[in-house]
């Protein structure tokens, strides 16, 4: 099992090290919610996530119908996504206290990075989203 926190320890969740998938989001909201350029998260399903301590913590932001964005509302630490219809956490990877044995493997929405960002890995790049 994975733990992690929030940057004010309030929020601590717990998930299996079996994230389905492992990636970096260029998107321009990505950005626009973690304060970086760009986000890597895990995806994992919404089933296998579990706050240890601090949900009464997190406050959500609806930024469509199907994604809710939550952070610490003491901190203001990004933490995840979550994907509604599809039942997935997107957990922002800077979150986790320990390594995760897989690690990204691809990017996603190149179209649109911060256009002082590089890409200087070999890492599969989409222009917008993967298909899986």
């Amino acid at each position: 099992m994975l733990e992690g926190s929030c940057l004010c320890g309030k929020v601590k969740i717990q998930v299996p090290n079996e994230f389905e998938y492992m990636g970096n989001c260029h998107c321009s909201e990505c950005r626009k919610f973690t304060g970086a350029d760009y986000s890597s998260v895990g995806g994992i399903s919404s089933a296998k996530f579990r706050f240890i301590a601090g949900e009464e913590d997190v406050t959500h932001y609806r930024k469509s119908a199907e994604t809710e964005l939550a952070f610490c509302k003491h901190c203001g630490s990004s933490l995840y996504s979550r994907k509604l219809t599809a039942g997935k956490h997107n957990l922002r990877l800077g979150m986790l206290n320990s390594k995760p044995s897989q690690q990204p493997s691809f990017h996603i929405f190149v179209g649109s990075k911060a256009p002082w960002h590089e890409i200087n890995d070999q890492l599969e790049q989409f222009e917008t989203t993967r298909v899986q």
